[in-house]
């Protein structure tokens, strides 16, 4: 069984299907609404899925961690 991807309507303030969809500018997404033919802009970001392996506590870690004072002779 394939679901069907559904959105709620703004106008009609119902449950729709999704039509069609297309990239407008940069983030940003038009969806056409079936069968209502009303279409809603949304803010479109590409997000990455971090894997959690197992035993992996979850920390974030900074980007650029404090330097170690290095000794020099």
């Amino acid at each position: 069984m394939n679901p069907t991807k559904t959105m709620m309507c703004g106008r009609c303030h119902a449950l729709r299907w999704v039509e069609d969809w297309s990239e407008k500018r940069d983030e940003m997404m038009s969806v056409m609404l079936g069968p209502c033919g009303h279409r809603v802009e949304l803010r479109a970001r590409l997000e990455w899925a971090i894997r959690s392996w197992p035993g992996a506590d979850g920390r974030l870690l900074h980007a650029n961690p404090a330097r170690a004072g290095i000794a020099t002779p």
